[in-house]
């Protein structure tokens, strides 16, 4: 019985085949294909501003083109963002302006490894150097880090790329003067609240979510950058800026603190189409507000600060075409 059943289940299946195979001769072939592209945006921590920034600037393309869905990554930060595009693993990417100049020159973290096929869609928004130490810490200045616990983000962000110069400009050995702390930027302020490290060093938007929660949480205090290292890493390194952060940017915050910034740098590829890129620029300068909704941060970008702190070697065609036409307006 089961052998009858089994020469029956044969012919059926014989049947068709070759009622497929003569369909297949006589019907046309249709084959499905992609009408969206995808790109895949590297940011940083959830906690910090990259991922909600990204995160809003991946809604915003997606809502307005139709054929281009972008994903907003959460990563270790711009050396890691830096990294995966190198592995064609991400298209795009939030960076810090002094990552990426030391990326495509091969220097500091990048050493003898340039990558030349780097390029900058825009410069968005300043970010902020940001000291924290809790308000009952002996910690007034830069120097009095010496012999500290210091937090500075995950091994392969832009904060941790970036803090040793700064210490060292304020006459901190690295190795010798103090103790880095590799953390998650939530975890580091957890660390700060808890008396496991003595400072949380972080370059950012203000206010960020994990200070904003910290200083909810203990009192805390930023701590300014002497005016004399302000003043001599702007004139030596073109990446940097002066900036300030205003008095109860963050709660218990009750004075201006002085700091230095980057630049937060949209970044791609020299593969990335032109007119992707004239796209996604022209969306981005309509809609100027990008509302960063976990972490409450508002950046408005400006096409007059689009072209700031990056040398234009490293300026996307796209993009050289872009502000080129909205100049001359």
């Amino acid at each position: 019985m089961i052998r009858c059943m089994s020469k029956l289940l044969l012919s059926f299946l014989l049947v068709i085949f070759v009622s497929g195979e003569a369909l297949a001769q006589t019907e046309p072939r249709y084959e499905a294909r992609l009408t969206k592209k995808f790109y895949s945006m590297g940011t940083a921590s959830i906690n910090g501003t990259y991922y909600p920034i990204g995160n809003a600037i991946s809604k915003l393309l997606g809502k307005k083109i139709r054929k281009m869905v972008t994903i907003a990554e959460p990563t270790a930060g711009s050396v890691a963002n830096v990294k995966y595009m190198k592995n064609k693993q991400i298209e795009l990417a939030l960076m810090q302006s002094d990552i990426a100049w030391d990326a495509f020159n091969g220097i500091n973290s990048f050493l003898n490894s340039p990558f030349k096929e780097l390029r900058v869609i825009a410069s968005l928004y300043s970010e902020k150097i940001q000291i924290a130490v809790r308000a009952d810490s002996t910690v007034k200045t830069l120097a009095d880090l010496k012999g500290k616990k210091i937090a500075v983000g995950e091994k392969d962000s832009g904060s941790a790329a970036g803090v040793i110069q700064i210490l060292n400009m304020a006459g901190l050995k690295a190795g010798e003067d103090y103790e880095l702390v590799y953390e998650k930027l939530f975890k580091s302020t957890e660390s700060l609240a808890d008396g496991y490290v003595d400072a949380v060093y972080y370059v950012g938007g203000v206010p960020a979510d994990a200070f904003s929660r910290l200083s909810a949480k203990v009192p805390v205090r930023l701590i300014s950058i002497p005016a004399e290292v302000i003043k001599k890493i702007v004139k030596d390194f073109p990446y940097y800026s002066t900036e300030t952060i205003t008095a109860n940017s963050y709660k218990g915050q009750n004075e201006t603190v002085n700091t230095l910034g980057f630049k937060a740098l949209l970044t791609c590829t020299e593969a990335m189409p032109e007119e992707d890129v004239i796209t996604m620029l022209t969306i981005i300068y309509n809609n100027p507000e990008l509302y960063g909704e976990q972490s409450q941060l508002l950046v408005k970008v400006k096409p007059e600060e689009g072209l700031n702190g990056f040398d234009s070697k490293m300026l996307h065609p796209g993009s050289a075409r872009f502000f080129a036409r909205r100049m001359n307006k």
